[in-house]
């Protein structure tokens, strides 16, 4: 009994009251056939086992594991690579005098810009953060024409 280690992994376990065979049944011969030289078999070590062809599910489970890898890529790292190049470069033009709002909620006005710090002015308080706590800028933007219809 051929036991398929991915659907059964435990069929190998001897179970009670269920025997397997000690050795493979041979076929029926006919008394008026032929029998081999060196006592009936064909070869020193026996008949040579007939080669299993390949299963579709090795084939298939490769090209699920692609397709994964694919999908995976695209909805997930891409999308990742970008907003963090978005950041860079926003992170890259920010000025002083521009509002910004910080990863927290905390609305402020740049005052200086260091290498890795920003310091803001919050009313009258000056606060230092990291330049990467910054989450956008708010810059005034030409009125659209939108806003000129309303």
């Amino acid at each position: 009994m051929p036991t398929t280690p991915f659907l059964i992994p435990f069929a190998s376990l001897a179970l009670p009251g269920v025997q397997e065979p000690k050795s493979a049944p041979t076929a029926p011969t006919s008394p008026n056939a032929p029998t081999p030289p060196n006592g009936g078999t064909s070869a020193p070590g026996g008949p040579n086992p007939p080669q299993q062809a390949p299963s579709c599910a090795d084939n298939s489970m490769l090209l699920y594991g692609g397709l994964f890898l694919v999908l995976m890529y695209f909805m997930v790292m891409r999308p990742e690579q970008k907003r963090r190049k978005d950041q860079q470069s926003l992170l890259s033009t920010m000025k002083v005098g521009d509002k910004v709002v910080t990863i927290g909620g905390l609305h402020g006005k740049i005052l200086r810009l260091a290498e890795k710090t920003v310091t803001l002015q919050v009313d009258t308080v000056q606060m230092t953060y990291d330049r990467t706590s910054i989450a956008r800028v708010e810059r005034d933007e030409a009125p659209t024409l939108e806003a000129k219809k309303s």
